[in-house]
């Protein structure tokens, strides 16, 4: 909703509102003048699971289970279901989370966002389903 929508929707709609753009990705405080892009949270948490379901995706082929574990598919601005993977990408599935929590989620905490946790059913056994980690 623009600032001019939310005027006519009130007065203390568009105050809270006003007040809250920094929080739900909304324009900078300052107007925007830095001369980046803002990206909302969700844009934010989009990119960073992203980023690290790419290198989940590239380490999913597998022989047997026993190739397989089960990670946490998540980082500091996104949370999902576990998930499997082949061991031996597990140290690139790590450096794709901490790369995230240095650039998309540094940004999401300092434009305040929240962290959204789906509920989730308890990870099932890891296996190597048609060449395939799964859980």
């Amino acid at each position: 909703m623009t600032i001019r929508g939310l005027l006519v929707a009130g007065g203390v709609v568009s105050a809270v509102c006003v007040a809250c753009a920094g929080a739900t990705g909304g324009a900078a405080a300052d107007g925007g003048s830095s001369g980046a892009a803002v990206q909302s949270c969700g844009e934010l948490a989009d990119s960073a699971r992203q980023e690290v379901d790419a290198v989940l995706q590239a380490h999913r082929a597998c022989t047997t289970a026993s190739d397989c574990e089960g990670v946490g598919f998540s980082a500091s601005c996104f949370d999902s279901c576990a998930r499997a993977l082949r061991k031996d990408g597990a140290a690139a599935f790590k450096a794709a989370q901490d790369k995230v929590d240095k650039a998309q989620c540094a940004q999401f905490a300092k434009q305040g966002c929240k962290l959204t946790i789906p509920p989730c059913a308890p990870p099932s056994a890891v296996a190597c389903v048609s060449g395939v980690c799964t859980n």
